[in-house]
């Protein structure tokens, strides 16, 4: 039956139903913080499938090139997404070698060798190695509170990557075409869904958008500390993503470039609150995993902790009366807690006052 489906219906269908995600990524970009590479993603999408279904009746290196060219661009620009949203480091040089290297393969089976088949394995396993990179990265150390969303997204782009792949061996190893619209299994299963698959991650980007990281519920905490700095926080919580480059910002500063005990501290508690694990930074667990206590580690004799958490509140001081005068994200750390807390701030950073106490950043 699956076989039977008339593949250029599929793909105009899968044109149509690409353009509404297309449309809302870019409202939803300009409207609240998701990533422009997730809008631009769906365009390109949208895009691909429209060059597919425009070069249906054609074999040249329009579809060839062209069409498959924007088709890894858009996967390329989901996984630089997904990471800018982790708040991780873009990285091009994996994405533009599969790439290219594929772009290669896929000239050389139409034009020196014309091999269909091979091409949409090709195409295949580089679809499906981006989908299983951007699902990896959305499932890797995922927000107890929302594991819903990060699991929902992730395992989509699992899904896609999988039938990709399942697609290429099917038609490469027991269903070869001839065409690249014939009727058949894999390209039911390629349109069919491309067309789920599109709308399924765009709702889990509007998900995981939506929702304030799990760390950032203690508003009245952050407040409390913008206040006492004399900046005035914003409404609407900080996002994961944007936590974590700010994490990048004050790591790379001189403050605590040049001290990587603080780093550690710094890091350990941003990153374990971030995944849902605040209750974990207790004086017990950050002497032994930060500064390295042993197992016989007590700290009622051994204050390496509360020293060094005053001072890393006096570096993040530091840091936003210097380096970080202009930054839209602060993290702080609250007197008598191990538990860092996020806001946003408007309007210009101004210097404690003389009476601030040490301990209330």
């Amino acid at each position: 039956m699956l076989s039977r489906l008339d593949s250029r219906t599929l793909a105009a269908t899968a044109v149509i139903v690409a353009v509404v995600p297309a449309v809302i990524g870019v409202l939803v970009w300009n409207a609240r913080r998701f990533p422009g590479r997730w809008a631009l993603g769906n365009v390109l999408v949208a895009c691909a499938l429209l060059l597919y279904s425009v070069y249906a009746t054609t074999a040249g290196w329009q579809r060839v090139i062209v069409a498959n060219l924007v088709t890894l661009a858009a996967g390329m620009v989901f996984l630089q997404g997904i990471r800018q949203f982790r708040g991780l480091r873009i990285l091009w040089w994996p994405e533009c070698s599969l790439s290219a290297v594929t772009m290669a393969l896929l000239a050389w089976f139409r034009y020196g060798a014309d091999q269909i088949n091979v091409r949409i394995l090709v195409m295949s396993i580089a679809l499906a190695s981006i989908g299983f990179a951007c699902g990896i990265v959305l499932l890797k150390q995922v927000p107890r509170e929302r594991r819903v969303s990060y699991v929902f997204t992730g395992g989509v782009f699992f899904i896609a990557g999988a039938l990709h792949l399942i697609r290429g061996v099917l038609v490469f190893g027991f269903a070869p075409v001839d065409d690249l619209f014939a009727a058949s299994i894999g390209n039911t299963i390629l349109f069919l869904g491309g067309s789920l698959g599109v709308v399924a991650w765009s709702l889990g980007f509007l998900v995981l958008t939506a929702g304030p990281v799990g760390a950032e519920v203690n508003g009245r905490a952050a407040k409390t500390i913008l206040e006492a700095l004399e900046l005035e926080p914003v409404s609407g919580m900080v996002r994961e993503g944007e936590v974590r480059r700010q994490l990048e910002r004050i790591l790379r500063s001189n403050p605590f470039r040049r001290s990587a005990q603080m780093e550690r501290f710094l890091t350990l508690a941003v990153e374990r609150t971030l995944a849902g694990r605040a209750e974990e930074l207790k004086e017990l667990t950050l002497g032994r995993e930060v500064f390295h206590r042993g197992p016989n580690y007590d700290p009622r004799t051994d204050s390496i902790v509360r020293v060094e958490a005053q001072r890393l509140r006096r570096k993040l001081r530091t840091y936003y009366s210097t380096a970080g005068e202009s930054d839209p994200v602060v993290i702080a750390l609250p007197s008598g807690s191990y538990v860092p807390v996020f806001a946003y701030r408007q309007g210009d950073f101004r210097e404690p006052s003389e009476s601030l106490p040490s301990e209330a950043f």
